[in-house]
């Protein structure tokens, strides 16, 4: 739809809220997967007994409007969950992934010897040694600092990063993907026909040495 060349939106069917607000309320409980009586009732409406409360919360739920409305909610709600579950996975993923190295710096330090005496080459420069240190929390990207769980004081002051459990990450992700959960199994006697599970019987009872006898006749007494 179009206006001066203009492009006008149009609204989804159910998008606004309902002009009626016993209604709205009723859609929206509706929404919250409440049943029919119970949303129509906690809605504020009212009727003389169970069995009018019946009819009339079913021709409000098919009410033009209200349908719609019940329906637009619903998507949005499904929505609002599909993407915290995205969420979710992006932040478990991030912990996952997350290196620890990402939260110290190298840096050259002073070499000491054994007395204590800061040692020096032959022409009397200090000698220096590769040494790691934590870096400040505010010098570090937020989506490292956002792994972070908490940290810990070293005796010279440092503040020590300490990252979230991987292996619960890992153990979440599993959870919230379903992967390696294992399905019960299925009883595959109970898919066989009658001639099919006979004929499996005796095969095994062959294999084991036992005489059986089996028919289709049971239950019934054989004529004597």
């Amino acid at each position: 739809m179009t206006t001066n060349g203009r492009h006008l939106a149009i609204p989804y069917d159910g998008s606004k809220p309902l002009k009626n607000n016993t209604h709205e309320r009723y859609a929206r409980f509706r929404a919250q997967a409440l049943p029919r009586m119970v949303a129509f009732r906690k809605a504020g409406n009212v009727a003389k007994n169970d069995c009018n409360a019946e009819a009339n919360s079913f021709r409000l739920d098919k009410k033009p409007g209200v349908r719609e409305r019940i329906e637009y909610l619903t998507r949005q709600v499904q929505d609002r969950l599909v993407e915290k579950r995205q969420r979710l996975e992006e932040r478990l993923w991030s912990i996952h992934e997350a290196d620890i190295g990402d939260c110290f710096e190298t840096f050259e330090a002073a070499k000491f010897g054994t007395e204590g005496k800061m040692e020096t080459d032959e022409a009397g420069k200090m000698l220096t040694v590769r040494k790691q240190r934590p870096k400040l929390l505010s010098d570090l990207p937020a989506d490292v600092r956002k792994v972070i769980e908490d940290v810990i004081i070293d005796k010279r002051g440092n503040i020590v990063p300490r990252l979230y459990s991987k292996a619960a990450a890992n153990k979440g992700l599993r959870e919230l993907l379903n992967i390696g959960r294992i399905e019960p199994e299925v009883n595959d006697a109970s898919r066989l026909s009658d001639a099919e599970l006979i004929r499996q019987l005796a095969d095994q009872a062959k294999q084991l040495g036992v005489k059986i006898d089996l028919s289709y006749d049971f239950g019934q007494r054989s004529d004597e």
